[in-house]
């Protein structure tokens, strides 16, 4: 099976899909050798052959480049693009994400932000996360799939 077949029928079986921040910044910059595969990614989520969730934690790592260059047409194509994501839901961390954080942290030693992503991805009943940070793998004991963009190619 090829490797865009594999991801979509990973993606498809999950159902619901955590997507990490990484995935969206290779997506917006199409950074080889991964952009066919997130055009595979983003044209299931299209379709409706999943759906997704997104922690407002990732908007702020997809805009702090941006940003920094001042380049404002870049800022607007990436909020343009978070919002109009179709099947997408977008959280912003609440109580019970920030606690989920705090215990993921605990247990796994993660960075905030990676506690907070994955922490939005569990408390939203998603069955998979999407990322390239391989030492995410070790929290799959948590019934969430963790699924690594580097694997499919």
């Amino acid at each position: 099976m090829g490797k865009n077949k594999r991801l979509a029928a990973d993606l498809t079986r999950a159902g619901r899909v955590g997507l990490d921040s990484s995935v969206l910044i290779y997506h917006l910059e199409g950074l080889a050798p991964y952009a066919e595969l997130t055009e595979t990614l983003f044209s299931l989520l299209a379709q409706g052959k999943f759906t997704a969730v997104i922690s407002t934690i990732s908007i702020t790592e997809l805009l702090v480049k941006p940003f920094a260059e001042g380049n404002e047409t870049a800022i607007t194509v990436c909020e343009r693009f978070l919002h109009e994501l179709p099947h997408t839901a977008i959280v912003t961390p609440h109580s019970a994400i920030a606690r989920e954080a705090a215990r993921l942290r605990a247990h796994y030693k993660l960075r905030t932000p990676d506690a907070l992503v994955l922490g939005t991805a569990l408390v939203e009943k998603a069955k998979a996360f999407l990322t390239n940070d391989a030492d995410l793998k070790r929290i799959h004991k948590e019934g969430l799939a963790i699924l690594l963009l580097e694997d499919y190619l």
